[in-house]
């Protein structure tokens, strides 16, 4: 695995769509094609998870093209671009935030995610005291609150009507899932969080010690 930093994030274009069948062909072998490595970064970005061991491999939404990473990566990544700590979202957290490594935060400021979730939100306050000084990280919690007395998809229809330009139409997806597919929570029974496919992750695993010329990455 080669970490990007910093300025190769910068220059990744953020006005494309990345479409559904763009995650599962994030999957594959190495290109050179912009668009591809594009999609492919912002994916990692946005929806790879924390896990507890150390690694890099496929999550059970590896069909979505859907990774983990463990703190020896975080870790890896903070120093080569010189950072104090990562700040991300996307899982929920009972408490609100949770410190996954000791260098990664997650903040998840819905509460009662779902109105099923029953978890606190949180969001950050970060104060600088001098110029090249840490920043200070605080986290505040809150509880959720009653719903505004409005009837069920209020604003959706609002949207709509006033704003039709920023709808489209979208069939619902019939049938049960056993737990949030998007991986948007952490709470126990649902899923393990710290685990990738374990049928594949050592091949993964093995497959990243090499570049696509068959050279050893260090």
């Amino acid at each position: 695995m080669r970490l990007a930093d910093l300025d190769e994030i910068r220059k990744v274009d953020r006005y494309i769509e990345v479409t559904p069948d763009a995650y599962p062909s994030s999957i594959g072998p190495s290109s050179d094609e912009k668009d591809v490595n594009d999609k492919r970064t912002l994916i990692d970005i946005l929806w790879s998870d924390p896990r507890g061991g150390d690694g890099y491999g496929p999550s059970y939404r590896k069909g979505k093209g859907v990774y983990m990473f463990g703190p020896d990566v975080t870790r890896a990544f903070i120093a080569k671009n010189n950072l104090q700590c990562i700040i991300r979202s996307h899982e929920v957290k009972s408490a609100g935030f949770r410190w996954d490594h000791p260098q990664l935060l997650t903040v998840f400021s819905a509460p009662n995610y779902l109105d099923t979730g029953n978890n606190k939100g949180a969001f950050l306050k970060l104060t600088q005291l001098s110029a090249g000084s840490d920043i200070d990280i605080e986290t505040v919690c809150y509880d959720a609150v009653p719903h505004p007395d409005l009837p069920p998809m209020h604003w959706q229809e609002h949207v709509m009507t006033n704003y039709p330009h920023l709808t489209q139409i979208m069939k619902k997806k019939v049938g049960s899932l056993g737990f949030d597919e998007f991986g948007d929570s952490d709470f126990e029974g649902l899923m393990n969080f710290d685990e990738w496919e374990p049928a594949e992750a050592d091949a993964f695993q093995e497959a990243f010690k090499f570049d696509r010329y068959g050279r050893e990455i260090s």
